[in-house]
């Protein structure tokens, strides 16, 4: 058995080795060649760091006093580079001061975390251009409401009591509520963060990316703002019908995958049960979009992604899914639709949240999802499943609905064809198996 040092050891050098290659490989790509030391002076660097840290009884304070001495080094590079009127960036610099921090990575970190940790600097610094791009992009408006996704996840989510505390008016209020105060913020910062992510997809990451994809992330955003607005382009742009169809078909199977992400999130050995048919389900939406596409369009002229939220059914739709206005929007719906389906439940029983399954499908069907999920309802695992399952079918009859009403014949006949056949296997499961 090898001594427990070999490892961390052959670990720093080969990581330290890695970030000169890639660093010498830039400078080559930038045509720059009077850099910071070769592939060797970082393969040094990364040992002296680990060495120095492996004084016994003196590591941490070895390792400041070496950090201490390698700085005017760098500072000696830097102040000739800006005197002979270089480019001032400080990527050598950075990269020998992260490559030094790779033996105490090594010894204190899981050995997983070393490799990662290499791994982002050389993805970092190959991606210039791309992350260029990517930020050149973005608005100020885009970072502020990142800002305050943040705020509302990492500040004021913890400070939110898991129990209700209270008093007077608020607290009784709360207190008739089927889900507590932290359940309703923790759905808010779940499930706009899944719509963010689609948001990204489609606004930044493959904004002109054809009608498929536009189906397919528009899904993760919204699959009923997505279907509305492929719907609405297969109208205004004649030869794309067969494509639009498919591409509505794509972002109804996201909608099966984003419910049991949430599920799975919620209540996972409900996601167990539930998986393999809104996996079928899912494949299916998608298997049938797919063949619906081997016929080839008149024309492929791409659909800018950045149009899906553009138009939709209203402005908290059309707004990026992280701002607060929709946040408070969505918490609101939340404890609207929970408060609704306590009251189907404590006066019809069965039958009524059954009811209530159907006609949240006119509309976003997450509130109701999250409420039946979270909610202290009484509710056994098989009544859960079922009005999940009835709510996803409701929802894409509305969706053949809004095809038919908005988009172009044919496109309409074959999407609904998919959209009524998935909702018609839902309800047979919702009866028969659960």
């Amino acid at each position: 058995m090898l001594p427990p040092q070999v490892t961390p050891f052959l670990l720093t050098l080969a990581i330290s080795a890695l970030i000169g290659i890639g660093l010498r490989d830039y400078y080559e790509s930038e045509q720059k060649y009077e850099t910071f030391g070769t592939v060797r002076t970082f393969v040094f660097i990364g040992m002296l760091g680990f060495m120095l840290c492996q004084i016994p009884g003196a590591g941490t304070t070895a390792f400041l006093v070496g950090l201490a001495a390698l700085v005017p080094f760098l500072v000696v590079y830097y102040s000739n580079k800006v005197h002979q009127q270089k480019s001032p960036g400080m990527i050598g610099v950075l990269i020998a001061l992260l490559t030094y921090a790779t033996g105490p990575v090594a010894l204190y970190q899981p050995h997983w975390f070393l490799v990662l940790y290499g791994v982002s600097i050389l993805f970092v610094l190959h991606s210039k251009g791309r992350v260029r791009q990517f930020t050149d992009r973005l608005e100020t408006g885009e970072v502020v409401t990142a800002c305050k996704f943040l705020a509302i996840a990492a500040v004021v989510l913890p400070l939110i009591p898991e129990l209700n505390t209270a008093t007077g008016l608020v607290g009784t209020l709360l207190r008739n509520l089927p889900v507590s105060p932290r359940q309703i913020w923790m759905a808010v910062v779940i499930t706009t963060s899944i719509s963010y992510l689609g948001y990204v997809f489609q606004t930044y990451l493959f904004p002109k990316k054809g009608v498929l994809l536009t189906g397919l992330i528009g899904g993760v955003y919204s699959s009923t703002l997505a279907v509305l607005v492929l719907a609405k382009k297969s109208k205004t742009d004649p030869g794309h019908e067969v494509e639009s169809a498919a591409a509505i078909l794509m972002a109804v199977s996201m909608m099966y995958l984003r419910v049991l992400v949430l599920v799975a999130i919620f209540r996972f050995h409900s996601a167990v049960q539930l998986g393999p048919a809104l996996l079928v389900l899912a494949a299916g939406a998608a298997a049938y979009g797919l063949w619906l596409r081997r016929e080839p369009a008149e024309s492929t002229a791409p659909v800018p992604a950045a149009e899906l939220p553009a138009e939709g059914l209203e402005p908290s739709m059309r707004r990026n899914p992280l701002e607060l206005n929709s946040a408070l929007f969505f918490a609101l719906m939340f404890v609207v639709v929970s408060l609704a389906t306590k009251y189907a439940l404590l006066h019809y029983q069965g039958m009524g949240l059954r009811a209530l399954s159907f006609l949240v499908g006119c509309s976003d069907i997450t509130p109701f999802i999250l409420s039946v999920l979270q909610g202290d309802l009484g509710l056994g695992t098989p009544q859960i499943l079922q009005a999940i399952i009835l709510a996803t079918a409701s929802n894409n009859v509305v969706k053949a609905a809004y095809t038919y009403l908005f988009g172009a014949r044919r496109t309409a006949r074959l999407a609904a064809t998919g959209l009524l056949a998935g909702a018609a296997l839902s309800i047979l499961y919702a009866v028969l198996a659960l």
